[in-house]
């Protein structure tokens, strides 16, 4: 097939991330691939791992500049190509798109995203989370669920049996924005356990705009030096470095999917999430980690003693997490069901 995948822009997120793994997989299988991203910010280090082989194609917008311009070059754009299949990223390109709807497609990337434009689009939801959040706005929509996926063989696993290291290292990885990701729940309830007389430190992986914020916040509480803030790091370096923490913690308030929690799953850590949302769902509904109420950071703290006080039973758990990622969650797997739902489009199924 020729398919045309259009997004926004192509930063550091879980929609960029997912979208390299398709694009690449796809080109593998032989299908004609071409990736446009629409506006200017495009992080280069993520945009190397797209294959040479899928074209590329910038438009370099300024972001939020002449949308009316931008309908009819997107427009005149898939005419001219004449891809079998549109696939978008970004919800406000389906009130763009005009040509060619029985065969374009729309994923939605995360939870509470606007149905204003997208309501009539043929759509695939990263979780059943996001579908039925979807569902629950907009009854009659075209949607089915295609789990994110990631590509095993990259994780290294950390070695079977191997016990806690003295200061227990959890760690979490994602945007440094809290209101969404909670890492300040995560820093709260480390300090509770510092006070219950756990001695457990947090390496945050990623970067964002609440970095001073919780900086401020762990030194506060009292364990700033228990509280390390890494950067951001390439998908290749989280990948190796993941073995070399004790357990996951993943507080996030709201979260589509958590491929971050696969990712910890597939690496051999024992993981806690909180109830409902991606990251549980990840967690075959948390029966293969512990869980926690949401927003609670005693709740969360109670869940990573658990965890630490049972440590051989967290690591039985995360063996067969490493299984269950791998027959649920897989790069294969997710691009062999686009590739059903591109074959039912062209069919004239829905």
């Amino acid at each position: 097939m020729k398919i045309l995948h259009i997004i926004f822009s192509f930063l550091t997120g879980g929609a960029e991330t997912m979208l390299v793994d398709i694009v690449n997989e796809q080109t593998r299988r032989g299908h004609d691939v071409e990736l446009l991203i629409v506006n200017s910010g495009i992080d280069e280090g993520i945009l190397s791992h797209v294959s040479p082989q899928v074209k590329l194609t910038r438009f370099n917008r300024k972001e939020g500049s002449m949308p009316l311009l931008l309908m009819g070059r997107l427009n005149t754009y898939i005419i001219r190509h004449n891809p079998d299949i549109v696939h978008l990223h970004t919800n406000k390109l389906t009130g763009l798109v005009k040509v060619r709807p029985r065969t374009t497609l729309y994923t939605v990337h995360a939870l509470n995203i606007p149905m204003k434009y997208s309501a009539g689009s043929n759509m695939a939801a990263i979780s059943e989370a996001v579908r039925e959040d979807v569902l629950a706005r907009v009854k009659n929509a075209r949607i089915r669920t295609i789990a994110n996926g990631i590509n095993m063989a990259n994780i290294a696993t950390r070695p079977k049996g191997l016990s806690p290291h003295k200061s227990f290292r959890i760690v979490q990885v994602g945007r440094l924005f809290a209101d969404t990701k909670g890492q300040d729940i995560l820093i709260d309830a480390c300090a509770i356990l510092a006070k219950r007389g756990y001695d457990v430190n947090v390496t945050f992986i990623g970067e964002g705009d609440d970095l001073e914020k919780l900086r401020a916040q762990a030194e506060k509480a009292g364990i700033g030096e228990k509280v390390f803030f890494a950067g951001n790091k390439s998908r290749k370096d989280v990948y190796s470095s993941l073995k070399d923490y004790d357990m996951m913690c993943h507080p996030s308030r709201h979260e589509g999917f958590g491929l971050v929690i696969a990712e910890g799953m597939a690496a051999g850590l024992p993981v806690a999430v909180p109830k409902g949302g991606g990251p549980w769902e990840v967690a075959d509904k948390g029966r293969l980690g512990e869980t926690f109420e949401g927003g609670n950071a005693s709740s969360c703290a109670d869940a990573i003693s658990r965890i630490i006080d049972n440590y051989p039973a967290a690591l039985e758990k995360a063996e067969e997490g490493i299984a269950y990622v791998d027959s649920h969650y897989s790069v294969n797997r997710m691009v062999s069901e686009y590739d059903s739902y591109y074959m039912d489009l062209l069919s004239g199924k829905r």
